[in-house]
């Protein structure tokens, strides 16, 4: 808890410090904006009028989040971010880790031949790795956090830490829960097209930064932005980026039906009549033009 409150601190220390920076968009580098949301004065959630990104201002840059996942990153569901003893290890494998929810539905909704090779982005130290393999899925893992990934080899998955080594030919991209802690996000969307295969999905789950689940839980949306997350993503802004390309969008509560997303054919824009969800997840072949 002291820890927490300490780092806490230093955020509130670090924006006021940063509180001159300029204001602009991280994605499209727009000036123009509006402001959404407020914290302490000093931060704030603004939507670029060009892009239509929410994002906190005063931004952290690439280095300085580079070294804080590096030993300072805690959230509440603690076995995300803090690694387990042997013991617990073992059994959480043993249950193959049946607390978290396990993505191989999602995979198979969208792509029902398991011999496909899929990467995680952000994995953590690994227990969603752990799954697919043991769904049947060629899988590698993409981890800032250096220690996470060392940690990740007793499980017996691959995890790599730097992005220039994420393989190439995937099937699929999996980005759960990150997208909303990165400095900048075209890194994520810029390795999707990379390292996708031309009919190539990418998977990313992430809060849902939406006016209708703002009105919903008003509380909860202002919980949800600053400190660790750097963006806030609404359905809006998915449409936006990816104008050109097939697309899925869904809101839920922490759960989705994989029979919504087995309809979709794939070769279409769908978006959800249903914004008011608290999580949002969007699927979109970044290869394909339509």
């Amino acid at each position: 808890m002291l820890k927490e409150k300490y780092t806490k601190l230093k955020y509130l220390l670090r924006s006021i410090a940063n509180f001159r920076q300029n204001k602009i968009c991280p994605f499209c580098g727009g000036e123009k904006y509006e402001v959404v949301d407020r914290k302490y004065f000093f931060t704030s959630l603004l939507r670029c009028k060009s892009c239509g990104l929410q994002y906190r201002f005063p931004k952290d840059t690439k280095k300085f989040l580079n070294n804080f996942y590096q030993e300072e990153y805690s959230v509440d569901v603690h076995m995300i971010t803090d690694l387990p003893n042997e013991k617990n290890l073992n059994q959480l494998k043993a249950d193959n880790f049946s607390q978290l929810r396990n993505y191989s539905k999602y995979i198979m909704a969208i792509n029902s031949d398991k011999n496909i090779r899929v990467v995680d982005y952000g994995c953590s130290w690994g227990y969603s790795l752990f799954q697919l393999k043991n769904s049947g899925y060629d899988v590698q893992g993409f981890e800032i956090s250096v220690p996470r990934a060392e940690f990740g080899k007793k499980l017996n998955v691959e995890i790599v830490t730097d992005n220039k080594k994420i393989r190439s030919g995937n099937d699929v991209i999996l980005s759960s829960h990150v997208i909303e802690h990165l400095s900048d996000i075209k890194d994520l969307l810029d390795i999707a097209r990379e390292k996708l295969t031309h009919n190539g999905a990418l998977i990313v789950f992430c809060p849902n930064g939406s006016k209708e689940y703002r009105v919903r839980e008003p509380d909860l949306f202002h919980v949800n932005w600053g400190f660790i997350h750097n963006n806030y993503l609404d359905p809006n802004f998915v449409t936006n980026i990816f104008k050109q390309n097939p697309y899925l969008i869904l809101t839920g509560d922490w759960d989705f039906d994989e029979n919504n997303i087995i309809k979709w054919d794939k070769k279409t824009q769908v978006n959800t009549n249903e914004k008011s969800g608290k999580e949002l997840l969007f699927i979109v072949y970044p290869n394909i033009k339509i």
